[in-house]
């Protein structure tokens, strides 16, 4: 492993939950059967035993005589680390052998003692889920909730058989007094509506809102089959529910399609959200990984962005409703729309009418899905699938001209992780894959956690968590060509080295000067005598970010000028990493190489044919040469006799048996005869 990559393992305790408090330089991670708290700047440093709170299941023999695995499903899975608003206390969530269970602990991974105990802590149901494979989301919300009081918001799976997703908010309690102040509010229970098996994978604290992301079978899709969409729901901090109507239930709660999807007269879409991410201090803007429906025939990954505007203009449309079963779905006219307005937020829920829960239980759904920001998404590509996704932001003072990128770190499933940039021009936004990592073996990525104080990348593995830094110009990248299109580098022409950007060193992170590192392209010499072959190299290795760019070799002769070459398999071949092989050359193959992988130049070569060594040597250095040349072609020659001697013997033996054979059959035949 790199010495710049830093690695920790206690095993293989499935690592899922990341959490970055850049406060006090600490990664928590859930894992199986504990909590650990690692040093953000070196996680190598901690320690298993000692950076570590063991929380271990209760009730494994109840989970295992229900036919559920000791090994795995009957452990204590952390599913939820959440930091209470206090900033000196955790709140944790595990599974608990099929039996969920929450705790708070201090940061330093200690009990609380008696005497501290928080209300409402200690069951875990509708917290987090059952079964350590569900996709589940927690957020603590310490303001804007009713009374003022701090809670949990959550979305998951209610029962051991995942027959109740839910959004649920938890019961609200005065911490100083201890008293219940507010009953919990969930979603409806068993009204496929409002969920249909559903797998939630991001929750947001967001003004007066908390937004829940998920997927789930889609009832509005009409055709044959079933189809799974990605969703945004919205409920009101505010909401307790109604009088009589909804009283357990969310009053406000709406949900709308996101789409992720290729432009065209028949876009293709990206239908399973399997991530999300929302920059610190950037509330009203979401990045979301999303992958194919099975369904599909294709299997391919998308990234696409969304905006709190958008978001609201959907929930701000009309609604959609099936009159009937066997009915079409079909957007409600705004006549029929009761006022106040569905989900809108008021500060007292109770009050709202019967006409209007009554709505809102019967009509969740919004007919217009939410756009994604430049109406494409920012990457996609086939064969391809992301797990998880974070996202940076960058600016880059081109002495004077500033730029910004958003940088995307995409986790997939067969342990790569992209390095996605992304930038506004021309009206629009261009984007390109930078670099792809090789970060974490064959492992899927599970979770991935940035910091920007510490300019890291923390990704979670089932087997270990590892940390790669942001900038790793000088680690990455050996040639000017890869480094300038990085959003973080910059190539140094004076010592030819990459290294972090400051102003005046190269960079072209929106590949839009393909002249950029010609001057830095080295122009190699190689000589070569008359009908030797020759190969000239590309890179060392292709960078997996350029595999998709068009590789073009041209010559520059004496006879024909520049010309593009045309590879063939008698005499002009192309390797495996792009690279040109020339058979035989002649004195016509003399000349200058360049290679461009896209509008870059990436090699340059001098080809000399030395026409001398066909005639006699004169120095004893030439002589040396030509028996040298002359003892290897005699080895090729020794060993293709050998070989050639060897299958003639196994020819011959063939067929004297199969003459002996002959014989026999004669006798048999003459015999029976």
């Amino acid at each position: 492993m790199p010495d710049h990559i830093r690695e920790f393992s206690c095993g293989s305790l499935f690592y899922r939950t990341l959490y970055l408090n850049e406060e006090r330089n600490t990664l928590y991670v859930g894992a199986m059967d504990r909590v650990f708290k690692l040093n953000m700047s070196d996680i190598s440093q901690s320690h298993c035993e000692r950076d570590t709170l063991l929380l271990e299941a209760s009730n494994v023999a109840r989970c295992v005589s229900k036919g559920k695995s000791e090994p795995f499903e009957c452990r204590n899975h952390i599913r939820v680390v959440q930091p209470l608003g206090d900033g000196e206390r955790l709140y944790v969530c595990g599974t608990n052998a099929h039996s969920p269970k929450d705790w708070v602990v201090y940061l330093n991974l200690t009990h609380l003692p008696r005497h501290e105990y928080v209300p409402g802590v200690g069951l875990g149901v509708a917290k987090c889920p059952y079964d350590p494979a569900d996709n589940s989301t927690a957020v603590w919300v310490t303001q804007g909730n009713p009374g003022g009081l701090p809670t949990l918001y959550a979305g998951t799976n209610a029962e051991f058989t995942k027959a109740d997703p839910v959004i649920f908010r938890n019961d609200l309690y005065d911490f100083r007094t201890g008293q219940k102040k507010f009953n919990f509010k969930r979603t409806l229970k068993y009204d496929s509506k409002w969920l249909d098996k559903t797998n939630f994978v991001g929750s947001f604290d967001v003004g007066e809102y908390v937004l829940f992301f998920f997927r789930e079978t889609a009832v509005e899709f009409m055709n044959c089959g079933k189809a799974v969409y990605s969703r945004v729901a919205r409920v009101c901090k505010q909401d307790t529910g109604g009088k009589h109507i909804l009283s357990q239930n969310w009053a406000t709660y709406l949900k709308a399609r996101l789409n992720c999807s290729i432009p065209g007269e028949f876009p293709f879409y990206f239908d399973e959200i399997q991530s999300v991410y929302q920059m610190p201090g950037e509330p009203n803007r979401f990045y979301a990984a999303f992958t194919t429906g099975a369904s599909d025939g294709l299997v391919g990954s998308a990234i696409c962005t969304y905006a709190m505007d958008d978001i609201q203009e959907a929930f701000a449309g009309r609604f959609k409703e099936q009159a009937s079963s066997s009915s079409a779905w079909l957007p409600v006219l705004r006549a029929r729309v009761p006022v106040p307005r569905p989900g809108t937020c008021v500060n007292n829920t109770e009050a709202l009418p019967d006409n209007v829960l009554n709505f809102i239980r019967s009509h969740p759904l919004m007919d217009s899905a939410v756009r994604h920001e430049g109406d494409a998404p920012a990457f996609y590509k086939r064969d391809l699938v992301l797990t998880t996704i974070v996202a940076d932001r960058q600016f880059v003072d081109m002495l004077g001209d500033d730029i910004t990128y958003t940088v995307f770190y995409a986790g997939t499933s067969a342990g790569e992780v992209y390095k996605i940039v992304q930038w506004a021009g021309g009206g629009g936004y261009g984007s390109r894959v930078a670099d792809v990592w090789r970060a974490a073996g064959d492992e899927p990525v599970r979770a991935l956690a940035l910091s920007r104080r510490i300019h890291a990348l923390y990704l979670a593995t089932d087997n270990r968590l590892r940390q790669l830094p942001l900038r790793a110009c000088a680690h990455r990248y050996d040639s000017c060509v890869r480094c300038v299109l990085d959003p973080y580098c910059g190539w140094d022409k004076e010592v030819g080295a990459c290294r972090p950007y400051s102003p005046g060193l190269l960079h072209d992170a929106t590949n839009s000067t393909p002249s950029i590192c010609e001057a830095s392209a080295p122009i190699k010499t190689v000589r070569a005598g008359y009908g030797q072959s020759v190969h000239l190299a590309a890179f060392g290795k292709t960078p997996e970010a350029l595999k998709d760019q068009n590789v073009i070799w041209y010559h520059h002769s004496r006879e024909k000028g520049r010309y593009r070459i045309s590879f063939n398999w008698d005499r002009v071949l192309q390797t495996s990493e792009r690279g040109l092989v020339l058979l035989s050359v002649t004195e016509s193959d003399r000349g200058r190489y360049e290679c461009y992988f896209g509008p870059t130049l990436i090699s340059s070569y001098n080809l000399d044919i030395d026409i001398h060594r066909c005639t006699q040597p004169s120095k004893s250095q030439e002589y040396k040469q030509v028996y040298s040349d002359w003892c290897h072609e005699f080895e090729k020659y020794k060993s293709a006799m050998k070989a050639w001697e060897s299958r003639q013997m196994q020819c011959s033996k063939s067929l004297n048996v199969s003459s002996q054979q002959n014989s026999m059959s004669n006798e048999i035949v003459a015999s029976l005869r």
